[in-house]
């Protein structure tokens, strides 16, 4: 990859997406998990609708219950929004997938069940958008599937979202920092996006379907890396201003190691950086530390997270 596409939200309106279409279908997808985003999935998805008739060809939500009794958020879509497809991750079954959990996994699994319901259309004129759930709601706009969609008809397979956030931690001092540990020059352009974890991003189902998924927290740093190993076209797109839900710090750490983990084991596939016999990538994350007890503490949890052969592969065996 030559460079990185790099475009502000106010290069998008919603007029001049519908005049590039040309034939495109636009689907924006949202993730969510129990009863917590029920209020904000319904709010961001009023702004959807709020866009001009054409835009958007279908809104499709991908949920996972925390228990097994349909939850408020199920039953706050079908009452406010009957046309909005919703998906329950455990319903979806994909022939190398089992039930494990992870927003990676439930990606893909949206991703094989719009494979199923697109079938006749051509997966390169198919943009899908996936976006957060838990964003502030001052902060999400229109502009959210505006400039990611527009930054793919105007010639990108794949858009990241770039914006400006209070915290961020795991970007700042883990993302940024390691993506310029290795030196190779087909991930140079890793330091071109301005905000490599963010959940927010578009591109074509051809795109989507050619990548590796990893299960939980390698999603985003397993994409990015595939997408310039792929050669394929990628687009930085400045929304503005951002914000959710902050984490506590056990919780940055897992995705931290998560993050890494994903970084090493894909160069490692791509022959970009090689280990010993006696060593490789760990699995469990461990540390000690002192509590505010003052009494000392050790920690041993197992990160471990399946990453997914390209869709295309299931695809093709006729299972579409």
């Amino acid at each position: 990859m030559k460079k990185i596409l790099k475009y502000n939200h106010s290069d998008f309106t919603p007029e001049s997406i519908i005049d590039l279409k040309d034939g495109h279908k636009i689907i924006p997808i949202f993730s969510t998990f129990g009863e917590r985003e029920a209020d904000l999935v319904c709010e961001k998805i009023e702004v959807l609708k709020s866009l001009p008739p054409g835009f958007v060809d279908q809104i499709v939500v991908n949920h996972r219950r925390s228990s097994i009794d349909e939850d408020t958020t199920e039953m706050k879509l079908k009452s406010l929004h009957p046309d909005v497809k919703l998906f329950l991750s455990s319903d979806i079954a994909v022939s190398d997938m089992g039930s494990e959990p992870g927003k990676g996994a439930d990606m893909r699994r949206t991703l094989y069940r719009i494979n199923i319901d697109e079938a006749d259309e051509d997966p390169e004129k198919v943009i899908v958008i996936f976006l957060d759930a838990d964003v502030v709601p001052e902060y999400f706009g229109e502009h959210f599937a505006t400039a990611l969609a527009g930054a793919v008809l105007k010639g990108a397979d794949f858009a990241k979202a770039g914006f400006w956030r209070e915290q961020g931690r795991v970007k700042k001092f883990v993302a940024q920092p390691i993506f310029s540990l290795i030196s190779h020059p087909a991930i140079k352009r890793l330091s071109d996006f301005s905000y490599p974890l963010s959940g927010e991003a578009a591109g074509t189902l051809e795109f989507f379907n050619s990548v590796f998924f990893w299960q939980r927290y390698g999603v985003e740093t397993g994409i990015l890396v595939d997408a310039l190993m792929g050669g394929w076209t990628a687009a930085d797109v400045n929304l503005g201003l951002y914000d959710h839900e902050h984490h506590e710090d056990a919780f940055i750490q897992k995705m931290s190691f998560g993050v890494m983990r994903a970084f090493f084991k894909s160069l490692e596939r791509y022959g970009l950086i090689a280990f010993s016999a006696e060593s490789g990538i760990s699995d469990v994350l461990k540390y000690s530390y002192i509590s505010s007890n003052k009494e000392r503490c050790r920690v041993e949890e197992s990160c471990d997270e399946l990453y997914y052969q390209p869709l295309n592969s299931v695809l093709v065996k006729g299972i579409k």
